[in-house]
């Protein structure tokens, strides 16, 4: 076994011909119109965001005067959406378009979505949105990590989960050579739904680290949305030990629990909690070496304490006991359910943490009676003794530095 190395509105609408500076046109007149100036493409021009939720809208217009196009579901259907930053606010308003091909707004027409946006940018035209009188300053272009859906191909299904399905595929950036990704694509169309994949992304775009597993970004012309990642071949840690199981080493062992610290430690200095921490969770790459990578960003959150609701399900097993009483997770829960992973890591043949109790005797035993892992005979002792501090009170619990520099200390030792 080689090396390890840890991845881890309301609205109005606005439209007008720039061609021949046309004046109001009643709709009966539409028609005319389009057949006369033809109708352009906007999910080309390179301030097209495709659909865009609020949030990311706000997070790219910075500045007052700032613009974008997008596109918003409503009542059932998409709306091309302007979106300008003005002062503190963000406006919008729907650009429509005409049954005959052209676009509407406000009863002035256009040959395509382009002519409105020169109108009120290149003419610095006042735009009236809610009252609000706005220009058009500046676009805002599409980012890297916005792909277009053309750029990523579905080759074979990898998994499939409540929230939808996973594919190996490609992406293709233009005038590069397609290389090998996973795609999740969600299915699942509910609000709660989407705004989870977006905050999956929202988390794995800030952060780039040799153990974290990297997001290309989202495909989000339309749906199904696309989350574009690396492609991790080896599969999950807990289902390598399982196959190898007494062919793993101690010192293979280590060196997993050390990427995996070193990852996490990369997430922590970023005020990053991840709060899934388990061999599920660690991913191998078996195309260069034998790589664990922190995967499913799911419940991640940029934050350093973080409060959870007691109502959802939680992973009871590697859960720090103190959550159930102050339904708040922060640093040092990461490094408790850690700890618990560091467990599962030298258990042989592999099993989960308390595989023979149910979830109701996990719970009575670890927070009414205070009942805590012991070392797996296979883990060494200065091992076990780490284990032990990661499990241990709160208030003694040492970091993902302080673990790595340990772990470490070993493997050049061993």
């Amino acid at each position: 076994m080689s090396s390890f190395s840890f991845f881890f509105y309301t609205f109005r609408a606005c439209e007008r011909s720039t061609k021949q500076a046309m004046g109001r046109l009643p709709v009966s007149e539409c028609s005319r119109m389009i057949r006369r100036g033809g109708i352009g493409d906007h999910t080309g021009l390179d301030y097209w965001h495709g659909m865009l939720p609020n949030e990311d809208t706000a997070n790219l217009l910075k500045n007052s005067g700032q613009f974008l196009l997008r596109a918003l579901e409503r009542n059932g259907a998409n709306n091309i959406i302007l979106s300008v930053r003005w002062g503190k606010n963000i406006v919008n308003t729907v650009i429509s378009k005409c049954a005959n091909g052209g676009y509407e707004c406000q009863g002035t027409f256009f040959t395509s979505v382009k002519d409105i946006v020169d109108l009120y940018q290149v003419r610095k035209r006042q735009l009236n949105i809610n009252g609000v009188k706005v220009t058009l300053d500046m676009p805002v272009r599409r980012k890297r990590w916005e792909l277009r859906h053309k750029m990523v191909k579905l080759e074979k299904e990898l998994g499939s989960g409540s929230y939808g399905v996973v594919y190996r595929g490609t992406l293709t950036f233009p005038a590069k050579k397609p290389f090998v990704v996973a795609v999740k694509e969600l299915t699942e169309m509910g609000v709660e739904a989407s705004n989870a994949l977006w905050k999956e992304a929202r988390v794995m775009q800030m952060y780039d680290h040799p153990n974290v597993v990297k997001m290309y970004g989202v495909a989000n012309d339309y749906m199904p949305y696309y989350l574009v990642m690396e492609l991790v071949l080896g599969g999950s840690v807990d289902d390598y030990l399982a196959k190898k199981g007494s062919k793993v080493s101690v010192k293979a062992r280590t060196q997993i629990l050390y990427e995996a610290s070193v990852g996490l430690e990369y997430l922590h200095s970023k005020d990053c909690l991840h709060r899934d921490i388990a061999c599920r969770n660690l991913l191998i790459d078996k195309v260069v070496k034998v790589t664990p990578i922190v995967a499913d960003f799911g419940m991640t959150r940029h934050t350093t304490n973080y409060k959870i609701d007691p109502n959802k399900p939680m992973n009871l097993r590697w859960l720090a006991p103190e959550v159930y009483e102050s339904a708040v997770v922060n640093k040092s829960t990461d490094v408790y359910a850690f700890g618990v992973t560091m467990y599962e890591c030298f258990t042989q043949p592999y099993s989960i943490p308390y595989a023979d109790w149910k979830a109701d005797k996990v719970y009575d035993k670890v927070v009414n009676n205070g009942y805590r892992l012991k070392p797996p005979d296979l883990m060494p002792r200065k091992i076990g003794d780490l284990m032990e501090e990661c499990i241990g009170p709160e208030e003694s619990r040492p970091t993902f530095t302080v673990v790595a520099v340990c772990l470490k200390t070993f493997l050049r030792s061993s």
